[in-house]
């Protein structure tokens, strides 16, 4: 219940700070399930976006934990978390029609993630290639909502993860 709080505050904030004109500018805020290994990391996700031309635009993305995982590794429960991520990617769009419009974007992902076990915490960052596709919906002039998959393909055999995001967007 307070995560729905948080994002709908932040919708909130993003929603009346813009202007009304629509530009090249976008900011977006909205929820990312991030599942890797069969742990699913719930997020807040922040984005804000430049559209050099109608259809190439670059994006910078930065996520918040929402919580933590519980695994069991052995006979011990390990928890870990998402404390945040950035990244940063180039978006190629197709308009279709006036409203609706389709995406890929592709780039390069951080992850600060903690993994406490008894003392001393074990903490472990993740970095890789990142790349996905979505749509965004624009319902109400500058107004649209997005919904999106990522997948991050983390460096030095660290992994990989899935990633699925529905957000608001306000295009300034």
């Amino acid at each position: 219940m307070k995560s729905l709080l948080v994002a709908a505050s932040a919708i909130a904030v993003l929603a009346g700070a813009a202007s009304a004109q629509e530009g090249p500018f976008r900011l977006g805020a909205g929820y990312q399930a991030i599942d890797t290994d069969g742990l699913t990391y719930d997020t807040l996700s922040l984005r804000g976006s430049y559209d050099i031309t109608p259809m190439f635009a670059v994006e910078g993305e930065f996520l918040a934990g929402m919580g933590d995982e519980t695994n069991i590794v052995g006979t011990a429960r390990v928890t870990s978390e998402i404390n945040y991520g950035a990244g940063v990617y180039g978006v190629a769009r197709l308009p279709i029609g006036e409203q609706f419009s389709v995406f890929a974007r592709g780039g390069y992902a951080f992850f600060d993630t903690s993994a406490p076990v008894s003392r001393p915490a074990l903490a472990s960052d993740v970095d890789g290639w990142a790349f996905g596709a979505g749509a965004e919906w624009a319902f109400s002039g500058p107004h649209s909502i997005r919904v999106d998959y990522t997948r991050y393909d983390f460096v030095n055999g660290k992994g990989d993860a899935d990633a699925l995001g529905v957000s608001f967007v306000r295009r300034f």
